[in-house]
This record gives C-alpha cells, structure tokens and sequence, in this order.
C-alpha cells in the first residue's frame, strides 16, 4: 500500500500547516493589523482545510487500515478530524480566539500524530 504512505504524508503536511496557521496568524495579527486585513476571513481558511483534510485522511487512513488493520489509529485520526470541525463549526462564532487556537492545535496534533502512527505501522507491515 504505497499509495496510504503518499497520503499519510500529504496529511502530515496539511497538519503541519494549519498547525503553523493557528501559531503564526494570531501572532501576526496581534503584531501587524494589515495582516488581518490582506489574510481575508480566518473562516475561510479552515473550511478550506477541512476540504484538504477529510478526503485525504479518509484515504490514508482506509488504505492504511488494510494493511495493518490498527482501529486504533483511524479512531485517533477520526478524532482529531471531529476537533478540527468543531473547531471550525465553533470557533468563530462561540469560542473566544485563545480557546479556538488550543482546539484548532490539539486537533492538528492528533491527527498528524495518527497520521504519523499510520505511516509507520504501514512501513512496518512492508519490511515483514
């Protein structure tokens, strides 16, 4: 199952990033306020994460099943997934800034971390 490392991979790059978004952004717009001006609306940002995100976690994670058949890696990425949408459904509209930046990162970190746990439990599974 190449292909389920590809995507692993991908995923752990889109983790990274919004991890990277949720430090980076409230720092520059706290220090530059054009920032939040040229950015656009942070909304956005993660509803287009999660158009990236879910397809590409659904196929790591279902391709990498097959090969190591660990339900408790999908159940930990799945988990993450769910933090990364409540943080986007709720996070603008309920949560104060500093609640959304800690759900958005534990949530990044979960599933990159699963991600993580999925690319090596696939690699480990091929060197046998």
């Amino acid at each position: 199952m190449q292909h389920s490392r590809h995507f692993d991979r991908i995923a752990i790059a889109l983790s990274a990033i919004c991890l990277v978004h949720c430090l980076a952004v409230p720092v520059l717009v706290a220090v530059l306020p054009v920032a939040a001006i040229a950015t656009g609306e942070d909304q956005h940002f993660h509803g287009l994460m999660l158009w990236l995100v879910i397809p590409t976690s659904v196929a790591g994670f279902g391709m990498g099943y097959r090969v190591h058949r660990l339900a408790g890696i999908v159940a930990l990425g799945a988990a993450g997934v769910v933090v990364l949408i409540l943080a986007a459904i709720y996070g603008h509209e309920v949560w104060r800034p500093d609640v959304e930046v800690v759900v958005s990162v534990c949530g990044s970190l979960l599933l990159g971390g699963a991600h993580w746990l999925n690319f090596r439990a696939v690699s480990r599974c091929h060197l046998h």
